[in-house]
């Protein structure tokens, strides 16, 4: 699933597929590899930022484990660029000008215009490249524990999806669209267990600011806690369980678009993720097709209830314990 949405940004913005599809689980599984130990590294605790003087030492090898995975992730988007470079050149030394007209083509004009140099140009392809497709595996992941934990809720997503269907063996992002309850299912997964529970951070421009009877200086860094804020036991009922019905009714008017305050699971405003667009057609259609494709299980001896749905925050939100489920291929 991983490598599938890697492959999915990249064509998207770059058009070019980055894991070799042969070889999909193996090659995917190094690119995630090294973005969860980069994830680590930085939410580890850093004697050099308690003591600065310390900072050339390196004593416990954080800043060169980090440059070592980001070089590898950097190796994979420098032959991205390299290879559009030589296509580029290929073009212009044959007078073909049927040249890519891609995200990526935009950065690279930036940079023959001197706007911008290569370096930002990686930075920019990483944070797309990166971020667009772990993101939306997590939500992916995180909807399909809490169904297989709760085994009602995954009879019913299956009985919308069969019945809409019918005898189709694949379905299409306009079928997703149009299935309320997998809608709900996809809102519940993000509202309980949000990708990223802290929003980017925030800077207070002047003083006079107060949140909830607390002062807030000038200058001071803000974090807003989207996980806290839509876990609130004033504004939902049973605020740590998975009901998919409660985005049902009146509630599905509650949207992505971040004016409810109650569901923020992109953010709100100018920093709203933009990658909103793309997880709010993509999560809907990668979980109905696993769903419709494939019957899942847990493992042999293992009841729903000792499933364990238990959070790990790093730079973002994935369970505790990595899922394991078995599919069982549907035969139609």
């Amino acid at each position: 699933m991983y490598g599938g949405m890697i492959n999915l940004v990249s064509s998207t913005f770059f058009s070019v597929d980055v894991v070799d599809v042969d070889a999909a689980g193996e090659a995917a599984h190094g690119i995630r590899e090294h973005v969860e130990n980069i994830g680590d590294l930085l939410m580890k605790a850093n004697v050099s930022d308690l003591f600065p003087f310390l900072r050339p030492l390196d004593l416990q090898g954080r800043r060169r484990a980090a440059a070592w995975h980001f070089g590898e992730i950097y190796r994979i988007v420098d032959g991205i660029i390299e290879r559009r470079l030589g296509e580029n050149a290929a073009a212009a030394s044959s007078k073909d000008d049927d040249r890519h007209s891609d995200f990526l083509q935009v950065l690279l004009d930036l940079m023959s215009a001197g706007k911008i140099d290569r370096d930002t140009v990686k930075a920019i392809v990483f944070e797309v490249f990166i971020t667009g497709a772990d993101t939306i595996t997590i939500t992916v992941e995180w909807a399909l524990a809490e169904l297989l934990r709760n085994p009602g809720a995954m009879a019913r997503v299956r009985a919308e999806i069969g019945g809409a269907l019918g005898g189709k063996k694949t379905i299409g992002k306009a079928d997703a669209a149009s299935l309320p309850y997998l809608q709900a299912v996809v809102k519940e997964a993000m509202w309980l267990h949000a990708v990223a529970p802290l929003l980017m951070p925030h800077k207070a421009v002047e003083d006079g600011v107060e949140v909830c009877g607390y002062a807030v200086p000038k200058g001071c860094t803000v974090f807003i806690n989207v996980w806290a804020i839509m876990r609130d036991p004033a504004v939902w009922d049973e605020p740590d369980e998975f009901l998919p019905e409660r985005f049902l009714g009146k509630a599905a008017e509650v949207d992505f678009k971040g004016k409810d305050f109650e569901f923020l699971p992109f953010g709100s405003g100018r920093r709203q993720c933009p990658g909103l667009p793309m997880a709010e057609r993509v999560v809907p259609h990668l979980l109905a097709s696993l769903l419709h494709a494939f019957e899942w299980r847990l493992p042999e001896g293992m009841s729903a209830e000792e499933l364990d749905v238990s959070e790990r925050f790093t730079t973002v939100n994935v369970l505790a314990v990595p899922l394991k489920a078995v599919s069982i291929a549907v035969v139609t």
